[in-house]
């Protein structure tokens, strides 16, 4: 039998009442903290000012990763001025907005209100123009089959209430010969898995975790990408990073945990990165 069709989801399966719940409170968590928030340490900013996004630019992905900032560069040459690219959880939209200023067009979503108003003036305010900034659930996106030549998702896949459905709808809306760009799988084993479970630590904000944030094995990450020509499956992260985070765990972290950890050899650190980033390839028809 057919799965039901959600109506204005470009053909994506309507979720059963349960996963819709947990798309709920995953909502709910996000929108009341746009990932950049915890970052803010003055708070005489105003949130949506030139001053405010400069502010916390270091500690946002394209910036604090290097790596990030030249895959971006790379995939934006591979897409070439004019492609289409749909990214998947947008947040403030600083990897949408260096795609931009690439000449890529971009449709730029969140599953939350918060982060696309924040994202729309994102733009605003550096005077570039996305094709459309809107609310998108990754597990039921609202666009037709074939409809992006890439899909761009950093560390959002895997806290969706669904991974491999989510996979599937990237899969769905690319058109073939599409690139999907996908990263910051949580990894197990890793060094932060120890962190997160031993230590009882948080990941994403000082109070609470999100309702989902799932780890995998690289095997049990690749399987998800099975119909998709894998091109690059990359371990980073290897090495325990700067927090921003306060408190006695974080100082253990910073003056114990973290110097100690980072003085083992690169291929056993290698062994324990906390996350893993996939490009693949959508096969050409026939």
């Amino acid at each position: 039998m057919e799965p039901k069709k959600a109506e204005g989801t470009g053909g994506a399966p309507a979720l059963d009442p349960e996963l819709a719940g947990v798309v709920e409170e995953i909502r709910d968590y996000w929108d009341a903290r746009t990932l950049g928030v915890q970052y803010v340490s003055d708070p005489t900013l105003e949130r949506g000012t030139a001053e405010y996004f400069a502010h916390i630019r270091p500690w946002m992905n394209p910036y604090k990763f290097p790596w990030i900032m030249e895959r971006i560069e790379a995939e934006a040459r591979r897409i070439g001025k004019g492609g289409h690219l749909l990214e998947i959880g947008c947040g403030m939209g600083f990897d949408s907005l260096e795609f931009l200023k690439r000449g890529v067009r971009v449709t730029a979503t969140d599953l939350t209100p918060a982060a696309v108003a924040t994202a729309r003036r994102h733009f605003e305010v550096e005077g570039v123009r996305a094709e459309e900034v809107r609310e998108a659930n990754a597990l039921a996106l609202p666009f037709a089959d074939e409809s992006f030549d890439a899909v761009w998702s950093n560390g959002v896949l895997h806290a969706t209430g669904d991974t491999p459905r989510a996979i599937r709808e990237v899969w769905r809306v690319l058109r073939p010969g599409g690139r999907a760009i996908i990263s910051h799988f949580y990894r197990k084993p890793s060094w932060m898995y120890l962190v997160h479970r031993l230590g009882r630590e948080n990941i994403e904000h000082r109070d609470a975790d999100p309702p989902v944030n799932e780890f995998y094995t690289d095997e049990e990450i690749l399987a998800m990408f099975e119909d998709f020509e894998v091109e690059s499956a990359e371990r980073e992260h290897h090495r325990a990073l700067p927090v921003a985070k306060r408190g006695p765990k974080a100082v253990l972290y910073r003056t114990l945990f973290r110097p100690v950890y980072n003085l083992l050899p690169e291929p056993l650190a290698l062994r324990w990165a906390y996350k893993l980033s996939v490009t693949a390839v959508k096969p050409e028809e026939g």
